[in-house]
């Protein structure tokens, strides 16, 4: 069972129809500025979660109509509420664990989209799923990846323990009392990885806002720590 599968009903209840207060104050912002269309494209969504980011996506571009969205996650209870509450028209929904080779062709995609996802999958997974997405997506296409920042997870050690998973995964306290999974990846990490697949990137970091603190007033213990890391991705020449 997906770790998700046994808290997809609280967690959609938690974040609702924005993903929480840092992904509706700060994340989803950064994210859809760095787009620049979906008119004619055919879109992958890793570890979609709830599914509320196409939405917001094709309400962002209205009008433009993709080629085609496929919109994926681990958890099958996770894909049910997205397609319950969130469900595109057209869209493929496909149960996908990013660990494993993905069942699609090569130079498939114009966009993909992995939003919180890789800081929750250990090593092996990680280095499967950047090769994949390298091999499924098309040259001259846009890769775009969202992290919680590595800093951020050192600033929270140092104020509550991190509980062991499975597999060197641990989790952290997220949104109302859950918890989330949570690697231990450095930021030189994601650099070389990224260049190791194959990828050239630009990275933008992204902090807490003041709506943030007011909600999750927690965050404001993490100092200036950045809270979230977005890779903007294309294939290396």
């Amino acid at each position: 069972m997906a770790y998700y599968d046994g808290i997809a009903k609280r967690w959609h209840e938690t974040t609702e129809y924005k993903g929480g207060a840092f992904k509706e104050f700060v994340l989803n912002n950064i994210l859809l500025e760095k787009l620049s269309g979906i008119n004619n494209r055919f879109i992958l969504e890793l570890g979609a979660g709830n599914g509320y980011f196409l939405p917001l996506v094709l309400r962002r571009f209205s009008g433009q109509v993709p080629s085609g969205v496929t919109v994926t996650d681990k958890s099958e209870r996770l894909l049910e509420i997205a397609k319950r509450h969130f469900r595109i028209p057209d869209a493929e929904y496909q149960c996908l664990d990013v660990c494993k080779p993905f069942p699609f062709v090569n130079d498939n995609f114009d966009l993909i989209i992995a939003s919180m996802v890789f800081n929750e999958v250990p090593a092996h997974c990680f280095r499967n799923a950047l090769k994949e997405c390298h091999r499924v997506l098309k040259s001259d296409s846009l890769f775009l990846i969202s992290v919680i920042h590595p800093d951020f997870i050192t600033s929270l050690q140092k104020r509550e323990p991190l509980k062991p998973y499975k597999d060197g995964v641990l989790t952290m306290s997220g949104s109302g009392s859950l918890r989330i999974p949570v690697v231990i990846r450095t930021l030189e990490n994601y650099r070389n990885s990224l260049r190791e697949a194959g990828f050239q990137y630009q990275e933008t970091e992204g902090a807490s806002s003041r709506e943030v603190l007011n909600i999750k007033a927690g965050l404001r213990n993490s100092g200036k720590a950045p809270i979230a890391l977005v890779y903007t991705c294309t294939k290396s020449e």
